[in-house]
């Protein structure tokens, strides 16, 4: 049977339920962790008010302006995964690499957007991680399980503060992702970067399709 959440109460529900999965991926990734662990460190406290501002900014949307925002948000994270390789090859021809100060201000902004809208989160994370970090997609997403797992926790508060969370559903995507979120990250690591990339930008660009179908047409 369909739960016919809406979409802000499906969305809320859906970040309460990935925390753990976070926690699990991060676990998982532990062993690529050091070569980025101090960017981590850095980039606790914008990825912490980032997340509560995007929360907010849930929390102040209608269900409608926040459908059909949807697809847009997951489409500019998709594409700037798929043309990672030519941005950070345009900035970095103008820069060594981004100052630590862009990075904190992409991470709110992106921190901001996971609050909002956990769904391509992490493509958006792993598209600004590759401007002002080096390493591989699978050393990136080291990073990224681990400050994943402070936006969902920290919005998640917000939510089931506000009443905005199902507590049945996100019981079970909960054990979905505590299982999912180790086994993907161990499995990930046996696959090409670079083609692993890829795969991640054409599902994402698949899901902006898919959502603006449901919000345009459907």
């Amino acid at each position: 049977m369909a739960l016919r959440l809406g979409e802000k109460v499906a969305n809320a529900t859906n970040s309460v339920a990935l925390w753990p999965g976070s926690l699990t991926g991060g676990l998982g990734f532990k062993n690529l962790l050091g070569k980025t662990k101090h960017h981590l460190k850095l980039l606790i406290l914008p990825t912490l008010l980032g997340s509560l501002t995007g929360a907010w900014l849930l929390l102040s949307t209608s269900n409608k302006v926040f459908r059909d925002v949807i697809p847009v948000l997951i489409l500019v994270a998709s594409l700037l995964l798929l043309f990672q390789p030519k941005v950070k090859a345009f900035v970095l021809s103008r820069h060594e690499k981004l100052p630590a100060p862009y990075g904190w201000g992409l991470q709110f902004l992106v921190s901001a957007y996971g609050g909002y809208f956990g769904a391509g989160m992490g493509i958006m994370m792993l598209a600004a991680f590759a401007l002002y970090m080096e390493g591989t997609i699978h050393e990136l997403n080291a990073v990224k399980n681990w400050l994943g797992l402070i936006i969902n926790f920290s919005c998640s508060a917000v939510f089931i503060s506000q009443g905005l969370v199902d507590l049945q559903p996100a019981i079970w995507l909960t054990v979905g992702s505590l299982i999912g979120g180790f086994v993907a990250a161990r499995v990930s690591q046996r696959f090409n970067p670079e083609k692993m990339r890829l795969a991640i930008a054409i599902y994402g660009i698949g899901m902006a399709l898919y959502f603006a179908y449901r919000a345009f047409v459907a």
